[in-house]
């Protein structure tokens, strides 16, 4: 189908060839996502919203409907996304940037916060290490904020309580090494609330 949509030069033929793909193949993402690529952004956000009824475990058909969204939508669209994909920390963060984005800073700690919980209380298994990756991703997004709320909420998981210190500062060495300053920032100014006097 993909083949037969690129033969195409005519931008109405090669919707018209993904559209009936789709009738045959709707449970394909990467057929929805090239679908989606020929549209404006109102038609595209259209055919989002089908695509997620159709593949609901996709998370990235329900990232690109969020950002298709006005704000209120995008919160509707992320609150679905969670009910349906419970064990997906991207659809958490996606919901902090959009309140970043947004200016409500003080909301992003609650849904880090609930995010962690959440995300623990349905087994999903995500590692200190994999959230302090998705810090430096949102670091390198720009979404300053969330960095800071994904590291206060998560840089003690799995760790001793007598390991902290040695563990946290060797975790910022390694984040400024990469050229993550802010995440570096986020970590040191939690150690320090925590060993304030010592």
């Amino acid at each position: 189908w993909l083949q037969a949509a690129g033969l195409e030069t005519d931008l109405k033929l090669k919707k018209r060839v993904m559209r009936r793909a789709l009738e045959y193949l709707p449970n394909s993402v990467r057929l929805w996502k090239e679908a989606v690529q020929l549209e404006e952004p109102e038609e595209a956000r259209i055919l989002l919203s089908r695509a997620v009824e159709c593949v609901p475990q996709s998370v990235e058909l329900w990232l690109a409907l969020a950002r298709l969204e006005s704000y209120d939508n995008a919160k509707k669209v992320l609150n679905k996304a969670r009910e349906t994909l419970p064990t997906e920390p991207q659809i958490w963060i996606t919901a902090a940037k959009l309140e970043e984005a947004k200016g409500n800073s003080e909301r992003i700690d609650v849904i880090i916060k609930n995010a962690v919980k959440s995300l623990a209380a349905h087994n999903a298994v995500i590692s200190r290490q994999q959230y302090l990756e998705m810090a430096m991703e949102c670091e390198a997004a720009q979404a300053i904020f969330t960095c800071q709320a994904i590291v206060r909420q998560t840089i003690g998981i799995g760790i001793e309580e007598d390991e902290r210190k040695h563990v946290w500062l060797n975790d910022a060495e390694k984040c400024e090494a990469q050229g993550c300053i802010e995440t570096t920032r986020a970590i040191l100014a939690h150690t320090l609330t925590i060993y304030r006097n010592k």
